[in-house]
């Protein structure tokens, strides 16, 4: 996700102890740079299965990293590979939301880029989204969602409660919640659930983000390829 949630240290437990404490859970990375395809082969050794890959930067513009991080991930052995976008709210005059969307989908599709859900990147209250004026921030979002809706056949959000109810409001629930799937960062080490609670009109994620200690594989360091380590129920 945002840079700040990509640091490089050693994994919380270790990816292959998380495989053996929690065998039938499911498992996967997210990154905000390049990954190379030996990476992505040694984190599926260690039951890192899935990938999502960052599309959209936050200042606007397609992330040129997508095209060969997501086609190495696949060469990597990934069961499956998602893709995100971290919307630019400081550019809705010039560049709307669908417009930002389109321009992701151009690009993706322009670079034959195969991934499953498309993920809406929906964080930093102060830094990315108005602080005087929510409902300029609920209009953009769903514009945002609504717009990707119509592009992609898989769609759902990145946020917590935190994020959510100071760019949007304790009251704003996201359009349709009980069809967008909800991927929930909450850095505790504990892939569950346990711990949610309601907000925005979701009862429940879909996906945790439970560590952003991510470090095992030996990772690009020169290019920054560190990650965050989610989970879902299998």
């Amino acid at each position: 996700m945002s840079p700040h949630f990509l640091s490089l240290a050693l994994l919380l437990v270790g990816a292959w102890h998380v495989a053996a404490q929690y065998p039938a859970h499911v498992y996967g990375v997210d990154v905000s740079t390049f990954v190379s395809a030996d990476t992505f082969a040694c984190l599926v050794s260690r039951n890192l299965t899935f990938a999502i890959v960052r599309a959209y930067c936050s200042f606007g513009a397609p992330d040129p990293n997508v095209v060969p991080t997501v086609a190495n991930a696949w060469a990597g052995g990934m069961t499956h590979v998602d893709v995100y976008m971290f919307p630019d709210f400081s550019a809705a005059s010039y560049n709307s939301a669908s417009q930002q969307v389109a321009q992701a989908a151009a690009y993706l599709s322009g670079n034959g880029v195969q991934f499953g859900t498309f993920w809406l990147d929906i964080e930093g209250p102060d830094a990315y989204w108005s602080s005087s004026n929510v409902g300029a921030n609920q209009e953009f979002f769903a514009e945002l969602l609504a717009a990707a809706q119509s592009t992609f056949p898989a769609v759902g959000v990145y946020t917590n409660a935190y994020e959510w109810t100071s760019i949007f409001g304790s009251d704003y629930e996201c359009p349709g919640a009980g069809g967008v799937p909800l991927w929930w960062p909450t850095y505790d080490g504990q892939p569950s659930f346990a711990d949610f609670g309601p907000f925005g009109g979701w009862s429940a994620p879909a996906m945790k983000q439970f560590s952003d200690q991510g470090a095992q594989c030996a990772p690009d360091s020169s290019s920054g390829a560190y990650y965050d380590i989610n989970w879902y129920p299998p």
